[in-house]
């Protein structure tokens, strides 16, 4: 019971050990696959941002650059009169004027001539030397436009550019100069929480041009992106028609918290699950101590129930046992009795008397052995299951009844099978059962008055993992009215008797984890069968 009871606890560890171990391994898997669908999320949504600003943004150039190219065919002749009178007051004012009212966000604008030079060369200190070469850059590359945005120290704006007085001859160059904080709301729009979009700067990696927030020279921070940032940033597209490059840049621990949150939850549900679970584990381990506490109960109710029908076939036995005992010491006095007349009549000591005294010890051996097994068999102990040889039971049995049988003139027929597997059994109890079997053949032989007396007892292996006994008798049989009684408590055929030992016959082999049963052809004996598992397979 031990054993089985520290298999028990041990398996309940082992299954515990393994629920916990899928459950950590579900709850890590969870937070590691919602970790990386979350980067997958923030990458997508990056690519679709950056991707809707870009347009946006080259939407928003081109339209300004059409929007201009009207402007300049709507006021060709104001053009013409600025180039021919380059100091006239007036009519620069009077495009300053045109312009705002179409472009109210227009920083500062010029004219040039076919080669690029600037009609008006400082025009409110707003047209420098950067603008003008990327007026002569926008000449060079065939009236290309391509945006940048420019320090000043009246502040950040970018470029458009179109040809005057026609593309395929044109007169010169309209340069207007606009406030980046056209770009910088856009980006600011468009943004996802949690991210930020940047313009970059095409040939100088990492130069910030504009942000949501402004341009750099409004930012609390360096220029340029440090290394790190370089390393968060998840998406870039450069903008067509400019030197820039618009990039989403992640808040700072972004992922990091998301992963620290969802292993959080892993853990919390881990540690209350671990929780829930050794309470239940607690639980199970008190009903199992409650059960195998009502289990040893059981078995020393039936135990004692045992004990009560060893007594009462010890009472049915009584006479037998006295001849039994009176044979050998008989036999022991009779022996000795010849020695003595042996040794008064000759002073040598003859080898007859040493056989005389010799038989008279293994005489008396035998009547001690007889004394000691009818002792063990009555006496009251706890259960004791251990590794035993079923075949060695069973002979203990027979040589318990040896001289009942040849009393009776009972002939016993012993075909045990050779090379048995070990049972785990209490030795005495599944004694006791061989012996009911035995007695209530011999008995119903008896009362039958059979001419043939036979009794044949044999042990096979009769499937993986089951031994069996029969016991087979040449009575009358079994009554078939009362055969489905045969192992109800207290019931009985005989005169005498109490009706307890098939019962508890049958309570013994099932609480073995066998079953006990009966088979009968009337007039061709009763023939009793038990199977017991092997030791190591319950």
């Amino acid at each position: 019971m031990p054993q089985n009871r520290f298999d028990r606890a041990t398996s309940y560890q082992i299954y515990v050990l393994i629920i916990l171990l899928m459950v950590g391994g579900l709850l890590s898997w969870q937070a590691w696959s919602r970790t990386e669908n979350f980067a997958h999320f923030h990458q997508q949504l990056a690519a679709t941002t950056v991707k809707g600003a870009a347009d946006e943004l080259e939407i928003l150039l081109r339209e300004l650059q059409r929007s201009m190219g009207l402007f300049a065919d709507d006021h060709q002749e104001l053009f013409e009169k600025i180039a021919a009178a380059q100091e006239d007051d007036a009519l620069w004012g009077q495009l300053e004027v045109a312009v705002q009212k179409h472009f109210p966000e227009f920083f500062g604008l010029t004219l040039t001539d076919l080669s690029g030079n600037v009609l008006r060369p400082d025009f409110d200190n707003r047209v420098l030397e950067l603008c003008q070469q990327d007026i002569h850059s926008f000449i060079k590359r065939g009236y290309r436009q391509q945006g940048y945005i420019h320090p000043n120290p009246a502040g950040y704006h970018f470029d458009i550019m179109v040809p005057w007085d026609g593309l395929e001859a044109p007169s010169g160059v309209f340069f207007v100069g606009f406030d980046y904080a056209m770009l910088a709301r856009i980006l600011q729009r468009l943004q996802s929480p949690g991210h930020e979009l940047l313009l970059l700067q095409k040939d100088k990696p990492g130069l910030i041009e504009v942000t949501g927030q402004g341009s750099r020279d409004t930012l609390q921070r360096e220029f340029f992106l440090d290394t790190g940032e370089m390393e968060r940033i998840t998406f870039s597209l450069p903008v067509a028609d400019s030197r820039w490059d618009l990039v989403d840049l992640p808040a700072e621990g972004l992922f990091r918290r998301e992963a620290i949150d969802n292993w959080f939850y892993a853990a919390i549900v881990f540690g209350v699950f671990v929780g829930v679970t050794l309470l239940m584990l607690y639980q199970l381990r008190r009903k199992e101590s409650y059960r195998i506490a009502a289990e040893e109960e059981a078995l020393q109710h039936q135990s004692d129930l045992a004990h009560v029908d060893r007594l009462n076939i010890l009472g049915e036995m009584v006479s037998g046992i006295a001849h039994e005992l009176n044979q050998p010491l008989s036999a022991i006095s009779t022996y000795c009795q010849s020695g003595l007349r042996i040794i008064d009549a000759s002073r040598e000591v003859p080898e007859k008397l040493v056989h005389v005294l010799t038989e008279s010890s293994l005489q008396a051996k035998r009547a001690g052995k007889i004394i000691h097994r009818m002792r063990q068999f009555a006496a009251k102990g706890k259960v004791q299951r251990r590794a035993i040889d079923l075949n060695r039971v069973i002979g203990d049995a027979t040589d318990f009844i040896g001289s009942e049988l040849d009393k009776q003139g009972i002939t016993l027929q012993l075909d045990l099978a050779r090379d048995l597997p070990s049972i785990m059994a209490d030795s005495i109890q599944i004694e006791q059962v061989v012996l009911n079997l035995l007695y209530n053949a011999i008995e119903a032989m008896n009362e039958a008055g059979s001419e043939r007396r036979e009794l044949v007892v044999s042990s096979r292996r009769v499937e993986e993992g089951q031994l069996e006994v029969m016991v087979r008798d040449s009575g009358p049989g079994l009554d078939p009215a009362t055969s489905d009684r045969l192992f109800d408590t207290f019931f009985t055929t005989k005169e005498d008797g109490m009706g307890l030992g098939l019962a508890i016959s049958r309570s013994i082999v099932e609480a073995h984890g066998g079953q006990l049963w009966a088979d009968s052809q009337p007039g061709k004996g009763a023939t009793f069968y038990f199977n017991l598992p092997v030791a190591g397979t319950q």
